[in-house]
């Protein structure tokens, strides 16, 4: 878990945050609305983060559980 949330509901919300941004990034191309753009832009880094902040807690699991077993 992550906070309160599964990581599977990150995992959900960072590929909703992916999809939009891709979304958007088609319907504003060649529209030259740059703040947008900039929005779009970190609404992907975001997702990338929260795909970065999964994989670290996934790891920190597995090796938690390694500690775990040699503790037996």
């Amino acid at each position: 878990m992550i906070g309160e949330l599964k990581y599977e509901e990150v995992e959900k919300i960072s590929n909703a945050l992916k999809k939009e941004a891709s979304t958007i990034s088609e319907l504003i191309k060649d529209k030259n609305l740059q703040e947008l753009e900039d929005f779009v832009a970190t609404v992907e880094g975001y997702s990338k983060y929260l795909d970065t902040t999964l994989e670290i807690n996934r790891d920190a699991d597995k090796a938690l559980e390694e500690l775990a077993k040699r503790n037996k």
